[in-house]
């Protein structure tokens, strides 16, 4: 079985469009648990749906809250996928039937909006960023693997690369050919100068403050 852990701080708007995503697939060996962390919209009422709806009453990151679901997960197979990332037909079963040829993976990403320079920043990350152990709104790894590296690091940013690139040192890093389908809002918003000047700020010179909800 996989478990399909999303991590979710009022993603009202999101939310049920990633659930459906899980659901249209025909591989049906799984379950999902909704994190809510620290939520004050409607994501726990529109995420009812789910098998299991944690609730955590403040914010603590999604480091802590990808942590507590995994702690609730019944699945051999953990998938930890962001509020507002869709999966594609074929992903999930992908991600099953290769459980026991990687230790950590992520797969290719597409734009939920098709503008050309989404597709082309979309595209270049596929190509030239995700091999170095970059994620994509979407990780999985086996159980195992993941209590036995202690979970992802309690720290408001950057947990998850910090996890998957302390694992890609001892095994293998799988990229899936099937495709998430990744929310641009953030890109619409802030811009991609603004967004990697943050994460290469935050690369440099780590900060513990909470990721800004965009919204």
């Amino acid at each position: 079985m996989i478990s399909i852990i999303i991590p979710a701080c009022n993603e009202e708007k999101y939310i049920s469009k990633t659930l459906d995503s899980i659901r249209s697939q025909s591989f049906k060996n799984y379950e999902i648990i909704v994190v809510c962390d620290g939520c004050t919209d409607k994501t726990a009422k529109k995420a009812k749906s789910a098998d299991k709806v944690v609730i955590l009453k403040r914010r603590e990151g999604p480091g802590v809250a990808k942590n507590k679901g995994a702690e609730k997960a019944k699945g051999d197979v953990l998938v930890f996928l962001d509020a507002d990332t869709e999966i594609t037909e074929g992903l999930l079963h992908d991600i099953f039937k290769n459980k026991n040829k990687y230790l950590i993976g992520t797969a290719k990403i597409k734009p939920s909006n098709n503008k050309f320079k989404h597709k082309l920043f979309m595209a270049l990350k596929n190509h030239f960023v995700c091999p170095f152990g970059v994620t994509n709104g979407i990780v999985f790894c086996k159980k195992d693997t993941f209590f036995e590296n202690k979970g992802f690091p309690h720290i408001k940013k950057r947990e998850e690369g910090i996890f998957v690139r302390d694992l890609k040192k001892r095994g293998k890093f799988y990229i899936s050919r099937y495709y998430v389908i990744n929310s641009t809002r953030r890109f619409d918003k802030k811009g991609y100068v603004k967004v990697i000047g943050y994460w290469i700020k935050e690369a440099l010179k780590p900060s513990n403050e909470d990721y800004e909800v965009i919204r």
